[in-house]
């Protein structure tokens, strides 16, 4: 049994969420303790219990403590097996979040994994399914993931109601080598926004305020069916050996012309910055170069723009589960097997 401090640095769900993964496929049971602790509401959520619960049915785990705002659980994993899987948070609890625990085990799998998520696409501290499908999606691929993704219905704070299909393949992980991002190639920016706000344009005033910090971008905008009234933007910046993003999330009383410029000046400090990937990418790649370390026994190497504590929250918990060993020297951050093994059997 691994013990996980779930208040370690970081604190958050994080934790949590690369724990149950990694422990699915090593096969190793895990005991989280103080959960969430440092958190306005501290414990499990309802992205997490669900999140959880289809982590638990992928592998037949035994879960003990799977309750609401519960700080302690034990989670002891069975075998891994493909499916069809319905996960519904029924509040407007992060799709994205929940695909973060889900897709290291699916691509873990010896049979597809097929998901469908009801939740929000865009809501608060977590993020966006622009995100996901613009940003993450393209660097999943570099490292070998094998992923097809449907957003059929988008859903925003406090309603909910989005659903997003996702079917992820057994993969062969790769090594990244990401220390040059490599030549431009192009800007582009996804605007998303509920019918509500279709007459007061906010989707192109948000590609509006963009426009105002970055010019000469190919931009998309939609108006989406939702239960709640809300409205996003993505933007990425893609490099022949890098892709860098940044998004926005509409909030009220707040202009979308503000709301785009956000997203702007955000992707304008990671474009600054030189590194290959951004900051909100680093700690959700830790888990995949160490899986593909692991498997491989090459290592990784990628341009960060800083290590956040998110990252070094992630890389905790994974050395926890995986034989890996990660190191940073002038951005670079680099991932390789380590030479003493510890519960390295995937559990496939």
């Amino acid at each position: 049994m691994i013990d996980v401090d779930g208040s370690y640095f970081e604190g958050g769900g994080q934790i949590l969420r690369t724990a149950v993964a990694l422990s699915a496929i090593t096969n190793n049971s895990v005991h989280i303790f103080n959960i969430r602790k440092g958190r306005d509401k501290p414990g499990l959520r309802p992205q997490h219990l669900h999140g959880i619960a289809a982590a638990g049915q992928i592998c037949d785990a035994k879960i003990d403590g799977l309750k609401m705002n519960s700080t302690e659980m034990t989670f002891v994993p069975g075998k891994i097996k493909g499916g069809k899987y319905e996960i519904d948070a029924r509040t407007a609890g992060s799709v994205t979040l929940i695909l973060q625990t889900l897709v290291p085990i699916g691509v873990c799998v010896s049979a597809p994994l097929e998901l469908t998520v009801r939740g929000g696409t865009a809501v608060p501290f977590s993020p966006t399914i622009g995100y996901f499908l613009h940003v993450f999606l393209p660097i999943l691929k570099m490292i070998g993931v094998a992923l097809e993704i449907e957003v059929r219905r988008h859903g925003f704070n406090p309603g909910g109601g989005g659903e997003v299909c996702v079917k992820i393949f057994p993969s062969d992980l790769k090594s990244l080598s990401m220390k040059d991002r490599g030549e431009p190639e192009e800007v582009r920016v996804w605007s998303c926004a509920s019918r509500h706000l279709k007459d007061a344009k906010v989707g192109e005033r948000m590609v509006g305020g963009f426009n105002r910090v970055i010019e000469d971008v190919d931009a998309q905008c939609q108006y989406v069916d939702a239960v709640s009234p809300g409205c996003f933007i993505t933007a990425c910046a893609r490099y022949s050996n890098g892709v860098l993003g940044a998004g926005a999330l509409g909030k009220r009383g707040t202009p979308a012309e503000q709301v785009g410029m956000e997203a702007a000046n955000n992707l304008r400090e990671a474009i600054d910055s030189y590194a290959s990937v951004d900051e909100w990418m680093v700690d959700q790649l830790i888990p995949f170069m160490a899986l593909a370390a692991n498997s491989t026994s090459a290592a990784s190497e990628v341009r960060v723009p800083l290590m956040t504590k998110h990252a070094q929250t992630s890389i905790w918990v994974v050395q926890k589960f995986l034989p890996v060993e990660f190191a940073g020297d002038n951005n670079v951050l680099s991932c390789r097997k380590a030479s003493m093994a510890m519960g390295s059997n995937l559990n496939t």
